[in-house]
């Protein structure tokens, strides 16, 4: 995306209780399903569920667009399952298939992305040079207020480290871009999350899964590669 004369660079630096509220956020929450009370940590890609006396846990089932069902079978005795990162701006099903003496039948979880349709950041992309340095850049959604204002974060594959931008790109005081000049800790996948706020209107998130493991020896020899994740709202 071309940025006009007016984008600046405006550097962020991290507030130390960023990862203690990173989830309250700007995040969309879910209700429960009185039954189980499941839970949908999304930043964390982590299905809960209140644990049940006689009950067994037979199997975690996400339902992705793209992706199709994943399904991860629980430890012996825990009510949690943890996924890998997956794209959940289109929304996903979640479902935990119980065996109960009272009712053996699997419970759902719909997660959806809210706020006002087209408000999310489009045509994400982002490329690395000069083998240490990257740039991730986007549009305001079609849909977006003037007010609105976007912040992207990294978080590794690994869920070890995860930090937001440190260094904005500005377009008449819009977050449009993200510099980052330290790539260390960034893992072969990473899920990038840009989220957004508005005095007046709910903003849709979006996010991708980027692969660094491709181009692992073109960076060693300066080049660059962009990765694109682009969603156009309309």
């Amino acid at each position: 995306m071309g940025l006009g004369a007016t984008a600046i660079l405006f550097c962020m630096l991290l507030d130390p209780v960023f990862l203690q509220t990173l989830e309250q956020q700007d995040l969309p929450t879910v209700a429960g399903i009185p039954s189980l009370n499941m839970k949908f940590d999304s930043w964390r890609m982590e299905l809960s569920w209140d644990c049940k006396e006689n009950t067994t846990y037979l199997e975690c089932v996400m339902i992705h667009k793209d992706k199709g069902p994943i399904e991860i079978t629980p430890q012996e005795k825990e009510c949690h399952c943890k996924f890998s990162d997956y794209s959940l701006h289109d929304g996903v099903t979640l479902m935990v298939k119980v065996n109960s003496t009272q009712r053996p039948i699997p419970e759902t979880l719909v997660y959806t992305n809210a706020g006002g349709e087209g408000t999310a950041a489009q045509n994400f992309s982002c490329f690395i040079y000069n083998a240490n340095f990257m740039n991730c850049s986007w549009a305001k959604g079609q849909a977006a207020p003037d007010d609105v204002q976007y912040f992207l974060y990294i978080r590794d594959s690994r869920k070890k480290r995860e930090r937001e931008c440190p260094c904005y790109i500005e377009d008449s005081g819009t977050h449009v871009g993200c510099h980052l000049e330290d790539l260390s800790g960034l893992a072969s996948y990473n899920y990038f999350l840009v989220n957004g706020t508005s005095q007046g209107t709910g903003i849709q998130f979006f996010d991708s899964v980027l692969s660094w493991k491709k181009i692992g020896s073109s960076r060693l020899k300066g080049y660059s590669r962009r990765f694109h994740a682009s969603k156009t709202n309309g």
